[in-house]
């Protein structure tokens, strides 16, 4: 199986994440992206947990989601 990236993202009023579209143009929301995340078919990114045990979505080498362009 191909692993996709995510090259596009959507923010929410307060700036957070909350969908996310692949180098495919499939979208995620944040559920579904946790979901592919763990599954591995995302390359650019990984889970990482917070202080209360959610599992929060982080760019992995030296990608930040944040800088990606919105959709």
């Amino acid at each position: 199986m191909r692993k996709e990236k995510f090259v596009a993202v959507k923010k929410d009023a307060q700036g957070r994440l909350v969908e996310f579209k692949t180098s495919s143009g499939r979208v995620y929301d944040y559920e579904m992206a946790i979901e592919a995340i763990n599954e591995g078919k995302i390359e650019n990114a990984e889970l990482i947990k917070n202080r209360a045990g959610t599992n929060v979505i982080k760019g992995r080498n030296n990608c930040s989601l944040t800088d990606l362009p919105d959709f």
